[in-house]
């Protein structure tokens, strides 16, 4: 009978080891899942901002820190969610950012008027485009385009 003992023994063991191989097997999918995924977000919004240009054509401040300003998008890339323009003058000292949110159809242009920056001799403005995410958070564009007065 004590061979018998050692024979289940065995079998247990060999059991256990290969639930222990499987529990291990599904924790490192699940690790490795995640990554890729979260990757595979930063992937796509990458090859969302390359694909849409949107550049400012115009700006006009007439007066000391109100500012006119007119951007135009090229054809190209997936709905937008918005814009930021980011204002400066020569020194760069001060910026400014107005969202402007909504979408700039293709090859269409849009002016935001009576921008008040609080920045005196505003005379470049940058354009920051973004997505919003299946959450509703805002994706912004790490590539800017600018226009100087």
């Amino acid at each position: 009978m004590r061979g018998d003992k050692k024979g289940i023994s065995n079998i247990v063991v060999s059991l256990l080891m290969i639930v222990l191989v499987m529990v291990a097997m599904g924790i490192i999918f699940f690790v490795v899942r995640d990554v890729v995924e979260s990757g595979e977000g930063k992937i796509n919004l990458g090859t969302r901002c390359l694909e849409v240009d949107v550049r400012a054509t115009k700006l006009t401040c007439t007066t000391p820190g109100v500012c006119d300003v007119t951007v135009e998008r090229r054809a190209g890339g997936d709905e937008i969610a918005g814009i930021k323009l980011i204002f400066t003058n020569d020194l760069g000292e001060t910026n400014f950012v107005k969202d402007v949110s909504g979408n700039i159809g293709l090859l269409s242009a849009k002016t935001e008027s009576s921008i008040t920056t609080g920045i005196e001799n505003a005379n470049k403005v940058e354009v920051a485009v973004y997505f919003s995410d299946s959450s509703g958070n805002e994706q912004l564009c790490s590539t800017t385009t600018s226009f100087s007065s």
